[in-house]
């Protein structure tokens, strides 16, 4: 984790704009209304505080939610403090709690799974205070997105060459296919292998499903499987044994030439990909930007259990054919 002033990559953390390249998607509307999660809590006398906090340092990696921008421990008052255990998620009832907490070389009293905590910390220092004093009191780090623009690897070189491939086969597809082929192309690359993937859209001469996110997810699979058979029957590469196998896109970067549709969009989430940047934003279909379609955002979806950064280029004209802002790329 780099100091923001330390970092080498040129972020403009107002406007969320990388390298004057790439502009972070984000759905803002909700950015200070607070996603809530129920954490369990138990009161102690202070004088235990000293084998509690150990215990909580151990346990904190097990927990989906990190609560690093919490307090873990309040006070009642004079003879009692108030330890934040676990988040719901991480304890779903009262068993899981009773297990956790068994051989706890400390006492402890008033059990408590009604607790309302942020799922992460707010954007300004006041509303900050607001936060903990509704709900639980909160540690001020600075804009947590400020955290994940300055956290993220940015390498500009690969992204300026991939987006180019795609949007110089998208120029191949118009040119070539006229108006029967839809010219949106997508790129798929590898974590483990670096390996990239480019995936046309065949939705006229195959199936109408077959937008080229949907190919790209699929020509994934359909690699990951002839290794996994390589391996089996003792024919794979070193490469190909070293890479390890392939759970879906799981952080997969994802290119593409004009912004995803929601059913595009959700086979993203359903993949756990990383990163999705595109190119052209559709104004009437997609599902990506606040602006676009019905606001969907569905890479932030709350409602949804998993997520990925997205963000536009705003770089150089990549000179991408434009296609009717109502077609669902």
């Amino acid at each position: 984790m780099v100091k923001k002033h330390l970092n080498p990559t040129k972020i403009d953390f107002i406007q969320c704009i990388v390298e004057d390249c790439l502009w972070q998607i984000r759905d803002t509307k909700y950015v200070d209304i607070p996603d809530l999660v129920t954490a369990w809590s138990v009161d102690i006398n202070p004088k235990e505080s000293k084998s509690v906090i150990p215990f909580v340092r151990s346990i904190q990696d097990l927990d989906p939610q990190s609560f690093l921008h919490v307090k873990r421990i309040k006070k009642v008052d004079n003879s009692t403090l108030r330890v934040l255990i676990g988040s719901s998620e991480f304890l779903p009832d009262r068993q899981a709690f009773d297990e956790l907490m068994a051989n706890v070389s400390f006492r402890y009293e008033n059990v408590r799974d009604d607790n309302k905590v942020p799922k992460i910390g707010p954007s300004t220092k006041t509303l900050m205070l607001t936060w903990s004093e509704k709900y639980w009191p909160l540690v001020w780090r600075g804009n947590p997105n400020d955290q994940i623009l300055n956290d993220y690897i940015f390498d500009m070189k690969e992204i300026r060459s991939i987006l180019s491939q795609i949007a110089e086969e998208s120029r191949k597809v118009m040119k070539n296919a006229g108006n029967e082929e839809v010219p949106v192309v997508s790129a798929f690359v590898n974590p483990k292998s670096g390996r990239v993937i480019i995936s046309n859209d065949y939705r006229h001469s195959r199936s109408p499903l077959d937008h080229s996110i949907m190919v790209g997810i699929n020509e994934v699979s359909k690699l990951e499987q002839t290794r996994r058979n390589r391996v089996r029957d003792g024919t794979a590469s070193q490469e190909e044994l070293e890479q390890g196998e392939t759970y879906l896109c799981l952080d997969f970067d994802v290119y593409t030439t004009h912004e995803p549709c929601s059913m595009c969009s959700m086979a993203l989430i359903h993949s756990r990909i990383k990163r999705c940047i595109f190119i052209n934003p559709m104004k009437g279909s997609g599902a990506l930007k606040p602006e676009s379609g019905n606001g969907y955002c569905m890479h932030s979806n709350r409602e949804l259990n998993s997520k990925y950064e997205v963000f536009q280029w705003v770089g150089e004209d990549l000179q991408v054919p434009d296609v009717d802002p109502q077609l669902c790329a």
